[in-house]
């Protein structure tokens, strides 16, 4: 047993000696990736119809596809216009039927079209509602109404998953502001956080510029890969970081960086394997977008184990004589108090906590659920 563990720790020193003497190598070699994964984004086809990702036998899809081929959905956009009289809303009824490419504008003097000074105009187009022109038309109509205080709601265009899209470029500004905050609230070198942001920028665009080899992702996963990414697999720089500091303690920077290393593949490739084992079992759900993501979320973990790998161990030797001038005292404070509390209720949590379950099972089975 002793020399099978000597064997397996003689082999990741190894491995991880070769890693940290090519580094510049490997500098080179996902600097060409990111370069190529900054184009290849671009070549990612993305499914924007949730419709596809159902059974084939599901009566939803076969009530689409049927309605598809039986009749002609045209496009149509609700434009509410506010601050205007009726007698203008009127006129302007008019003047929006004018406009090439529409169809119809439905507007009347019932509540449902006018209501103290607000005027709803159902503008129907010509085109079929999966016809770009829609697009043009609608736009033909927002540059018409632009002098007034108007507002348009449609399901042209896959307007939820533009709104998708644009909530998550929001989401990941605030969420890389809260992230770099905890870092450096958590670290002991300010420039340790430089190192585990650079790992996950790596490991985030080389997924999203991989995405291609898929042949089509669903706007899904296209929006929220990165965010869970982030969630999923920073904790991995984390580990190696910290295994980085203890080795450092009595080895030089390189020195420390192997044996860390090698340490860490162990611990955080068993860590990976928990969360792989349970997107695996989303690839056997029949709505095909449990399938789609468990796919780019593996794929998101096993480059982020790349870049861990072998990006991050070069990083901690270019960053390390600066990690060692920039360290702080450690801000975290010190919650030993929580230790001493659960040892003092050792014998009172666990059944409080067997009821809490057993109450949360009872109510999680009766939790209604929108479709």
């Amino acid at each position: 047993m002793e020399n099978q563990n000597s064997s397996g720790s003689s082999f990741m020193l190894r491995l991880a000696g070769f890693i940290i003497d090519k580094r510049n190598l490997i500098f080179l070699i996902t600097l060409i990736m990111i370069i190529f994964s900054v184009f290849s984004k671009n070549w990612v086809e993305v499914e924007n119809k949730l419709v596809f990702y159902l059974p084939s036998d599901s009566k939803t899809k076969e009530a689409v596809n049927l309605m598809k081929d039986e009749f002609t959905t045209y496009g149509n956009a609700n434009c509410l216009v506010l601050n205007i009289s009726e007698n203008e809303a009127e006129t302007l009824k008019k003047e929006l039927e004018k406009i090439k490419g529409v169809k119809s504008v439905e507007f009347d003097d019932t509540d449902k079209h006018y209501k103290t000074g607000a005027a709803l105009f159902t503008v129907v187009f010509i085109y079929d509602e999966n016809d770009n022109r829609c697009l043009d038309t609608l736009d033909a109509v927002k540059k018409y109404l632009e002098n007034y205080d108007f507002y348009v709601s449609t399901t042209l265009g896959d307007q939820t998953s533009k709104i998708i899209a644009d909530e998550v470029s929001k989401i990941i500004v605030i969420v890389a502001v809260i992230v770099v905050a905890v870092l450096v609230f958590t670290s002991t070198t300010y420039a340790e956080v430089p190192v585990l942001l650079l790992t996950f920028v790596v490991a985030a665009i080389l997924n999203k510029g991989s995405s291609f080899i898929l042949g089509k992702i669903s706007f899904v996963s296209n929006s929220v890969t990165t965010i869970l990414q982030l969630a999923l697999s920073l904790d991995y720089a984390v580990i190696l970081g910290n295994r980085y500091k203890e080795e450092h303690k009595t080895l030089g920077i390189e020195e420390a960086a192997i044996v860390a290393l090698s340490k860490a593949i162990p611990e955080i490739g068993a860590s990976s394997l928990t969360t792989m084992g349970g997107l695996f079992a989303m690839l056997f759900m029949k709505f095909k977008l449990g399938p789609d993501m468990a796919i780019n979320l593996m794929k998101a973990i096993i480059f982020a184990l790349l870049s861990v790998f072998t990006v991050m161990p070069g990083l901690l030797v270019l960053f390390g004589p600066w990690m060692d001038k920039t360290k702080h005292k450690n801000f975290v404070p010190k919650i030993s108090f929580i230790g001493k509390y659960d040892y003092i209720t050792r014998f009172a949590v666990p059944p409080v906590f067997i009821v809490l379950v057993l109450v949360s099972f009872y109510f999680s089975n009766r939790c209604p659920y929108v479709y």
